[in-house]
């Protein structure tokens, strides 16, 4: 502690020690004392509250010895809460925001790349809010983050999770692609896998409900969205994730023509429940706002449940009502805000206007449009409705009542134009089965019976979707990631052979080889004994490990999971296939190789794939390639995403059907980390 004697800002101390007004810059010495005590001054513990008294003194805050002072303090800052109480200190003043915003943000960039610890995770996220309350351009930021691309295999935890918080906000103001690119990569670190994939299920909301009109395309991005945020609370307990999850189930329900479930509801008024009991007596963060816009949300579903009375008998008795709830869906979008800016939450940020939601009238207005239709009087009901609004008062409080107005017009004129709900686009009423424990015959008679109902097949198949998006993959994000990625090349590359009961062998399958990958690419080196052996670091020279290792291990592991796989299988292909797994008629391979030389998807395709492929001849066009990468790894180990891929190639010997086989890569040959 300095000598209060020889302690320029010892009257400053004093003051704050006993909760007396604070002295201004002038009475500690003004220019001169920044001038003089430079040094000792960047270096006090008192330096927070000195940067405030700088940014207080207008006249100083002008002068270029004000100016460099503060840039100084701004860069110098030791420690994380030496720089978190100095970046409060800047961003609490909206005129030396103003004044150095651009030089403050760049001051920050610079510590976030040479310190990827909690130190540079500050000063990251203080450069995102200087930029997001349009104090300070985004090229560098959005650089910043491209660039840090290459460096996750050395940030820390603490930075790990500012950068994830960063990159959300900044995704959501411009498009650069890179930006979701590397959140998704970011779900491969385990300590901030679960904020990862919340950002990401928050990015796809926003992108279904702003940049997209059509039902066919938003409906997809909501899916999606509803997917990261089942990951984002699967391993614990998230009530933001859970409560934009319940959100999404509501919507999707009213949409696919069910009913708003009374768990969804509860879920979301639990979820804002226990977000405000976690946040009393807390100032507001910089994303907190998001987080208010759920009791929008749950708004939006009071409406929703309101609304679906009028597929109900009876309902149309108060007829009045089902109509002002019908025409609150169809204006939503106009409506109700659901969407919260990031605008840094600083003194500076100027209002943003409510943002276009045309997805969600894409998602709504079709059920809207057909309960109205569905009612013999509907339309009829509408126009009556409509001249007794006309007849309101014009002084009307209500900001929103134009807009009603407005929306309920282009209803009626939708209406009039008899517009449907868009044509089913199934042709497989099966799909919606897949899955089901059902017996052959029962199968069949759902299948026909589908057939002959495209649009309850339609609807069916919708709500199946949404089930499969609410239900959660796997506890580690990584891992539910990849599944779903390589489930959707799946249906792009072989929608015929891969469909029905077959397919969901082959997820099942799939999901069980991601767990194994990912289990075997974390083990710390001979944790596994001997079994595990193949895994090892290999010394110049020495005997690389065979293939039959990794199968041993491979083949325990998928028993330990209750499949009763067999190893070296003969008679398949007119050749011996290293495993096998049949679950019910068709038989599901995996063929096993090693290799030391070239680690590449196209070196695996030439090299492997036409034995692979060969086990395929008399059933479904879809198995696995497992192969053990035994090539040195200087710069350390392949994420779990990039270790899978589906390649599609041509039958051989003029067979006209594509064969399509699901390549992983187990990473051995692994060096610690320490050796990186």
């Amino acid at each position: 502690m300095p000598d209060p004697s020889n302690d320029p800002l010892h009257p400053l101390a004093e003051a704050r020690r006993v909760g007396a007004p604070l002295p201004t810059l002038a009475d500690l010495g003004g220019l001169v004392l920044l001038t003089d005590a430079r040094d000792g001054l960047l270096d006090h513990d008192d330096l927070p509250a000195l940067v405030k008294l700088v940014c207080d003194d207008t006249a100083v805050l002008e002068s270029s010895t004000g100016r460099d002072f503060l840039l100084a303090a701004a860069e110098g800052a030791e420690g994380p809460l030496r720089l978190e109480e100095v970046v409060t200190a800047f961003l609490s003043h909206p005129g030396a925001v103003r004044v150095l915003g651009e030089d403050l943000a760049d001051a920050w960039l610079d510590t976030s790349r040479t310190s990827l610890d909690l130190l540079g995770g500050i000063a990251l996220e203080a450069s995102a809010r200087l930029v997001l309350a349009n104090a300070a351009t985004h090229y560098g930021l959005l650089d910043r983050l491209r660039r840090m691309r290459r460096e996750l295999a050395r940030i820390d935890d603490d930075f790990a999770g500012r950068a994830v918080r960063v990159a959300g906000a900044l995704a959501e103001h411009f498009p650069a692609p890179e930006i979701p690119l590397l959140l998704e990569e970011l779900l491969n670190h385990d300590d901030v896998a679960d904020d990862a994939a919340f950002e990401l299920g928050m990015l796809t909301l926003r992108q279904a409900l702003t940049t997209t009109a059509a039902l066919n395309e938003a409906r997809p991005l909501l899916l999606k969205a509803r997917e990261y945020l089942s990951d984002a609370y699967c391993a614990e307990e998230r009530p933001d994730a859970a409560g934009f999850g319940a959100a999404l189930d509501a919507v999707l329900a009213y949409c696919s023509g069910a009913s708003v479930s009374n768990a969804s509801i509860r879920q979301l008024q639990d979820a804002i429940l226990d977000i405000r009991l976690n946040l009393l007596g807390l100032p507001s963060g910089w994303r907190t706002p998001r987080l208010d816009t759920l009791s929008t949300w749950q708004h939006l579903l009071d409406t929703l449940t309101r609304a679906q009375t009028a597929d109900r008998a009876g309902a149309w008795l108060h007829a009045a009502a089902v109509i002002s709830s019908l025409v609150d869906v169809y204006a939503a979008h106009r409506s109700l805000d659901l969407l919260a800016p990031s605008d840094g939450s600083l003194p500076i940020s100027t209002p943003v206007t409510r943002a276009a939601v045309p997805g969600l009238h894409a998602i709504l207005a079709p059920r809207v449009e057909q309960s109205l239709l569905a009612h013999e009087g509907g339309l009829a009901l509408l126009e009556q409705w409509l001249d007794e609004l006309s007849t309101a008062p014009q002084t009307d409080q209500d900001p929103t009542s134009p807009i009603v107005r407005e929306q309920a017009t282009a209803l009626r004129e939708a209406l009039l134009a008899g517009r449907k709900d868009p044509a089913p686009k199934s042709d497989s009423p099966a799909a919606a089965l897949a899955g089901l424990p059902l017996q052959p015959g029962d199968a069949d008679r759902l299948s026909g019976f589908l057939g002959t109902a495209p649009e309850l097949t339609e609807r069916l198949a919708a709500m199946w979707e949404a089930r499969q998006a609410q239900e959660p993959v796997d506890e580690i994000p990584a891992v539910a990631a990849a599944y779903r990625r390589t489930r959707t090349e799946l249906r792009q590359q072989c929608p015929d052979g891969y469909a029905g009961q077959f397919a969901a062998d082959v997820d099942r399958m799939l999901l069980f080889l991601l767990r194994f990958l990912d289990l075997r690419l974390n083990e710390t080196q001979k944790f596994g004994g001997d079994a595990r052996k193949y895994l090892r670091r290999l010394k110049k020279d020495e005997d690389k490990p065979l293939e039959k290792e990794l199968g041993r291990d491979l083949r325990d592991f998928l028993r330990g999971q209750g499949l009763r796989v067999d190893l070296e299988v003969s008679n398949v292909g007119a050749g011996r296939v290293d495993i096998a797994w049949r679950p019910r008629d068709e038989l599901i391979t995996l063929e096993l190789k090693r290799d030391w030389k070239n680690p590449s998807w196209d070196a695996y395709t030439k090299a492997f794939l036409p034995q692979a492929i060969s086990y395929q001849v008399n059933g479904p066009s879809v198995n696995f390639l497992v192969v053990l990468d035994l090539t040195d790894k200087p710069d350390g180990l392949a994420s779990v995403q990039a270790c899978v891929h589906v390649r599609t190639v041509p039958g051989p010997a003029g067979d006209p059907r594509p064969r399509t086989v699901i390549m992983m890569r187990i990473q051995g040959n692994k060096r610690d980390p320490h050796e990186l």
